[in-house]
């Protein structure tokens, strides 16, 4: 039995979102432990708009342990779903200033084009740093992204970068001339989301978010943006 969760409904098509709190027991204790021994760098092949590490074995373990007990106990409220499974669990500091980021870094975007996969992000920061807010694209209407939509969905937003104009170098934080924001769960420590993995979010991440995650030169881990993240695929 899961406890301390609520189900809500986004956008225009009720897509389902899971909010848990409490989500880890002891949670401050693993925050210790990653500021003392992770590494945190920068992946080349990434969009995020900051540094990784990998997950704790007991923070999976407990990802393994935790997951199928709730979607088991959700599957009457969302479609018919399987058994779970971990795919990727990681960690992440979000501390890129705007001036850095790419247009793609400054729209709402999708972490897969299937429909079978969910996405996790877990808030392990007390300071207002902001949570995930969830898009539609106006002129496609679309909220979530799959694989049959997404050559539609590209090729208007590559037209769009002529016809509207890129975006600002900025993170998004609400409506925009391209995207109407539908719902937005505020950050808490040791607070959970999950939700379909193509379905369009954001990070609300404020733009001196770079000055939070730094001591100096070093990377100041328990006062930074730092989140675990995990894939979850449904067969």
């Amino acid at each position: 039995m899961v406890s301390n969760y609520k189900l809500i409904n986004v956008g225009e098509h009720a897509t389902p979102v899971i909010v848990i709190d409490d989500f880890l027991p002891d949670a401050q204790s693993m925050v210790d432990v990653i500021a003392q021994s992770h590494r945190f760098e920068k992946k080349t092949d990434d969009f995020y708009p900051g540094v990784r590490s990998h997950a704790p074995d007991a923070y999976v373990a407990h990802l393994h342990h935790i997951l199928p007990a709730l979607f088991a106990e959700l599957n009457g409220a969302l479609v018919d779903i399987s058994q779970p499974q971990l795919a990727m669990a990681q960690l992440s500091i979000a501390n890129q200033h705007p001036s850095q980021l790419s247009p793609i870094q400054c729209i709402p975007h999708i972490d897969t084009q299937r429909d079978n996969e969910w996405a996790l992000v877990h808030y392990l920061f007390c300071a207002p740093l902001g949570g995930t807010a969830f898009y539609r694209h106006k002129e496609t209407g679309l909220e979530r992204v799959n694989a049959s939509q997404y050559h539609h969905y590209f090729s208007t937003l590559k037209r769009q970068a002529t016809s509207v104009g890129l975006p600002a170098k900025a993170y998004i934080n609400g409506d925009t001339a391209m995207f109407k924001q539908i719902a937005c769960v505020e950050a808490q420590f040791n607070r959970a989301l999950l939700y379909p993995a193509n379905l369009l979010h954001s990070g609300c991440l404020p733009d001196d978010i770079d000055q939070t995650a730094s001591h100096g030169r070093h990377l100041d881990i328990k006062h930074a943006r730092l989140t675990a993240n995990a894939s979850i695929l449904f067969n």
